[in-house]
């Protein structure tokens, strides 16, 4: 069975299970999408320009412990710890951005939702607010996840053909492609807890190209 999110909801509570289960809905969401798998017979374009659609509305307001612009799942955002705010605030930014970019590009009843540029905008300008970094130990592994989930919803094409959409992520984008070249060309892929993710940097690289030309 495909998962399917027909609409953006806040969670209920600070319940960080729940968090994490609403923000990995909306990333294998997000992964049937970019696999062809949806729209399909029974998540048709319509349901998905509604999710899209609730996207847009739902963008966050600035609130307390939050800038506005995100697609925080808190309803209470000051309440998360500083390790979770990536986790809770940003994530969900990353995949809600790249959602609307790639959605977009099948479908252009998308970029015709009202505010849909506008929203953008607010949004690149939250996620490119922590520079794509990540926390602690884990920051390097977020931020490459980070980056395969913009690259992966077309935002870098986005960004090169909207450039005053977000001058400060296209050249954090720029950016990383670079160093993420230059780990390549040195075998430079294992990360602070052991894993090798040569993989990960290839694809990386692979998705910002456009940017690296």
């Amino acid at each position: 069975m495909i998962l399917t999110v027909k609409k953006f909801l806040i969670n209920e509570d600070n319940d960080y299970e729940r968090m994490t289960s609403r923000v990995g809905q909306m990333r294998i969401f997000l992964d049937h999408i970019l696999a062809g798998r949806v729209p399909n017979e029974k998540f048709g374009k319509d349901s998905v320009l509604q999710y899209c659609r609730s996207l847009v509305e739902g963008q966050r307001e600035a609130a307390e412990g939050l800038a506005a612009g995100s697609w925080s799942v808190s309803p209470a955002p000051g309440e998360v710890e500083e390790e979770d705010r990536i986790d809770y605030h940003f994530f969900p930014t990353y995949i809600a951005l790249s959602t609307l970019v790639y959605c977009a590009a099948q479908d252009p009843r998308v970029s015709e939702i009202p505010s849909y540029h506008e929203v953008l905008k607010k949004g690149f300008a939250f996620a490119v607010s922590a520079n794509l970094d990540g926390y602690g130990f884990n920051s390097l592994f977020q931020q490459l996840e980070a980056v395969l989930i913009l690259g992966s919803g077309l935002c870098p094409a986005y960004l090169l053909e909207h450039p005053d959409s977000s001058p400060a992520l296209l050249a954090r984008l720029k950016e990383l492609g670079a160093e993420y070249k230059e780990r390549l060309e040195k075998n430079d892929t294992v990360l602070a807890f052991g894993g090798d993710y040569k993989k990960q940097f290839t694809i990386a690289c692979t998705l910002l190209e456009p940017l690296l030309n």
